[in-house]
């Protein structure tokens, strides 16, 4: 849910809309059906016994990673993504500022891309996201709302975006960061004049548009035993008793080693509260795992926690029936959202700039126990 790039041009592949729910599509990109040859159509590699998707192949988990501005631009990456993950996410391509610059208008190539791809690869996909505060366009964030043309704008939206990929989008990520870090309702568009309704809402239009696909609220520090874990836990609760469409939490998983080491939570902590949600009849997503370092200036003792730290929370998720899928939140360290958002710390993911495996990766893969 990071670094949203320079919002795509909107010239192919569009989606715009003539009143109601008619729509007229503009191809002006090919398929892969129409042209296989095109760079990001050519099937990769299958996976073997170098890659985590080897490993994670002999489990029923899935292991996946977020693809953003990189993807496409390089043989030998989209071929890692390959070998490696058999999951991807939309980093950006499909929330709001991307997918919806304007009210009439959807732009649906980037995140088309990412799903031939990924279908090209036999790997699946999770949607990304469709109600957050951020990263909206500005029809959207500038507009004079009523409620009841607000929750019309919503409830469009996402019967538009969720029917576009019908029957293709693992999961969707549907509500995103509802919770504030002391629990309370975050203060957004969305909550501002829908009141904690919106949350139920944005469930209900996404199951109408694919009754198949499966439904997750997303939130970071939910890995943490504290006020906001509990008012997360309540709310799912809730939606579930009064029978709204909810199948899963995504514990977004971003964590920082401290100079003493500390900062991710133990393996027995994490099972416990991985398996706390689960008893609510839900599924368990790892959704946007980094575990940031001091770059530069780390110690050695930090690498060595942030390699624990990364084993500890795959071998959590192993522990734990119900959680099937951890996603890391991009590819390599030179694409990651950290060095902007967090200055003085960086070297989060599994692979560095030059494509190489990192001491990370080895200490997912010992998580995963291959």
């Amino acid at each position: 849910m990071r670094l949203s790039p320079p919002l795509a041009a909107v010239c192919l592949g569009l989606v715009v809309a003539c009143g109601g729910s008619d729509s007229v599509t503009a191809s002006g990109i090919k398929s892969c059906a129409e042209d296989p040859t095109q760079a990001l159509c050519k099937v990769m590699p299958p996976a073997t016994d170098s890659g985590l998707r080897y490993y994670v192949s002999r489990t029923s988990r899935s292991m996946g990673t977020a693809l953003d501005v990189t993807f496409g631009t390089s043989t030998a990456y989209d071929a890692l993504v390959a070998r490696e993950f058999n999951l991807v996410t939309a980093g950006n391509a499909q929330k709001w500022q991307t997918i919806h610059p304007s009210r009439s208008v959807y732009n649906f190539v980037r995140g088309d891309q990412m799903l031939e791809f990924a279908q090209a690869n036999g790997m699946k996909m999770r949607g990304h996201t469709l109600a957050w505060q951020n990263q909206n366009p500005i029809w959207l964030m500038s507009g004079q709302w009523t409620a009841d043309t607000l929750q019309k704008v919503l409830q469009d939206h996402i019967a538009t975006v969720v029917a576009h990929y019908k029957g293709t989008i693992y999961a969707w990520d549907v509500v995103n960061e509802a919770l504030n870090a002391d629990g309370t309702l975050a203060a957004t568009i969305w909550s501002n004049t829908l009141g904690k309704g919106y949350i139920e809402t944005a469930f209900r239009a996404a199951r109408a548009a694919d009754p198949a696909t499966l439904l997750f609220y997303n939130d970071y520090s939910l890995e943490f035993p504290g006020v906001k874990q509990d008012a997360a836990f309540a709310l799912v609760q809730d939606i579930k008793t009064r029978g709204v469409p909810i199948d899963g939490v995504g514990f977004q998983a971003h964590f920082q080693i401290n100079a003493d080491g500390s900062g991710v939570p133990s393996r027995a902590s994490l099972v416990s509260t991985f398996q706390r949600f689960a008893g609510l009849g839900v599924k368990i997503h790892l959704t946007e795992l980094d575990v940031r370092i001091r770059a530069p200036g780390a110690t050695s003792a930090e690498i060595a926690a942030q390699a624990q730290g990364y084993t500890d929370i795959v071998a959590a998720c192993y522990a734990v029936p119900a959680c099937e899928a951890i996603t890391v939140w991009g590819v390599t360290d030179t694409e990651s959202w950290i060095p902007n958002a967090f200055p003085g710390y960086g070297n989060a993911l599994l692979f560095d700039g030059s494509l190489t495996r990192k001491a990370t990766y080895g200490a997912v893969r010992a998580g995963i126990g291959g």
